[in-house]
């Protein structure tokens, strides 16, 4: 009889390690055609919409989401510090 027992920390331990293992040459291979593809036409991720839901597009080909003017009005409120918050809205 084995007295060791797996605990699920073990297990997710062991399974990052042989995840790490097999995606590591991955890594190297991705990153070599990766370079094959001019700096001029690598564009960064954008945030987009597509039928009213957030979603990320690692190409950078989507439209980005711009928020549109006059909705901030909360950025004024966030800049100040707790103190200076509760100092006007005690109650908040």
């Amino acid at each position: 009889m084995c007295d060791a027992v797996l605990t699920r920390r073990d297990f997710v331990a062991v399974v990052a390690a042989a995840a790490g293992v097999v995606a590591n040459p991955l890594r190297g291979a991705l990153r070599t055609l990766g370079s094959s593809t001019p700096v001029s036409a690598r564009r960064k991720p954008v945030v987009g919409f597509h039928m009213d839901r957030p979603y990320l597009d690692p190409s950078g080909m989507a439209e980005p989401y711009l928020p549109p003017a006059g909705t901030r009005s909360g950025e004024i409120l966030a800049q100040l510090s707790e103190t200076e918050f509760l100092s006007l809205h005690p109650y908040g």
